[in-house]
């Protein structure tokens, strides 16, 4: 497909191409979410964050990426890692506050006495830092 949208950029196969490319990219986000799902239904917390990490790194420009994150803050409360958990709370306000997502996380968070909030230096938060306040180094 890439091949074909860098030498027939104009055509109509073009157009096909970048289609498809997209809802592969959403098929292969979807089934990190699905399987994120199982073990989160298991309680195996640590698969399942880094099969959220993957969606939030690879699939960021898909529809899946407000749930991962909110499920990211389940997932990092069940642990205990408060910091992780506001961190991801933050960048889902930052970016999606008017969603159903962002109102769950925010509901979730309230209840343990917390607010969404870029704290710690984990890997959610350099996205934090890169994102919400530019910081690229």
């Amino acid at each position: 497909f890439d091949f074909i949208i860098k030498n027939y950029p104009y055509t109509d196969y073009a157009t096909d191409a970048r289609f498809k490319i997209d809802l592969i990219v959403d098929q292969l986000a979807a089934k990190e979410m699905y399987i994120a799902r199982f073990y989160m239904q298991t309680e195996k917390w640590i698969p399942a964050i880094n099969r959220l990490k993957g969606i939030v790194e690879k699939y960021d420009k898909t529809i899946f990426i407000e749930e991962a994150l909110h499920r990211l803050v389940e997932a990092y409360l069940s642990l205990g890692l408060v910091n992780e958990a506001q961190t991801a709370g933050a960048i889902l306000g930052y970016n999606y506050r008017s969603t159903d997502w962002y109102d769950r996380t925010f509901e979730l968070l309230s209840s343990k006495g917390l607010k969404p909030k870029s704290l710690g230096n984990s890997w959610l938060n350099q996205i934090y830092r890169q994102v919400v306040k530019g910081q690229w180094l």
